[in-house]
């Protein structure tokens, strides 16, 4: 195998005709339109995810309960949500089929401080998936917050308001959301791994699921 055939496979370069043979660690996000454009059929992992959004609660959230309720109850280790803008309601996410006992949830204002904890969170292990609601981030400390996902395999979610949407970034996915309904969000995909852009993908989101026995 030459070094280019590694570098394709690896997912660190790609070409149009082979990007979907291109091996992508990720896990299900559990919505199959969704999954189906997603590198490796799922939110990646050991790396960073970006979701920008208008205003807090166009969806952001519920887009990504099915993958960290389905992770609360299967993977070993804690979840860590920083700095939510809501304070999280307890029965709600119970009601998603969230195992409540193993998500801790911090605030850390200063962004200096949020940066020390995502990195502790991610090289000292422990995590099964990783949220933080952030705005400005400058790109070395995104760059840290990259290398250290991919040394623990972690997804790690980083929620940010749209006004960064034109800003440059090393994150390994950039998805933009915008509420249509109550229930359905529009969602354009501005950069994945080993693709191309895709636009104007209609989701429905569910308000609720029951709790799963597995």
């Amino acid at each position: 195998m030459t070094l280019l055939d590694q570098l394709t496979d690896s997912g660190q370069i790609w070409s149009g005709q082979n990007w979907q043979n291109t091996h992508i660690e990720a896990g299900p996000s559990q919505y199959a339109e969704l999954d189906a454009v997603l590198p490796g059929g799922g939110w990646p992992l050991g790396a960073v995810t970006e979701i920008l959004y208008r205003h807090p609660g166009q969806g952001e959230l519920r887009l990504l309960l099915p993958y960290l309720a389905q992770q609360s109850r299967n993977a070993p280790g804690w979840q860590l949500w920083f700095n939510p803008p809501f304070r999280p309601h307890g029965p709600g996410l119970a009601h998603w089929g969230l195992n409540l006992s193993r998500v801790l949830v911090g605030h850390s204002p200063r962004p200096d401080d949020l940066l020390w904890c995502l990195d502790k969170a991610l090289t000292t292990g422990g995590s099964q998936a990783i949220l933080a609601w952030v705005s400005r981030l400058d790109k070395a400390p995104m760059r840290r917050l990259q290398l250290a996902a991919e040394q623990s395999r972690v997804a790690v979610f980083l929620l940010r308001p749209e006004r960064y949407k034109a800003d440059a970034s090393i994150a390994a996915l950039r998805l933009h959301l915008s509420a249509q309904s109550a229930t359905r969000v529009r969602i354009d995909v501005l950069k994945r791994r080993a693709g191309w852009p895709v636009t104007h993908l209609l989701l429905k989101l569910p308000t609720y699921t029951l709790p799963h026995h597995d």
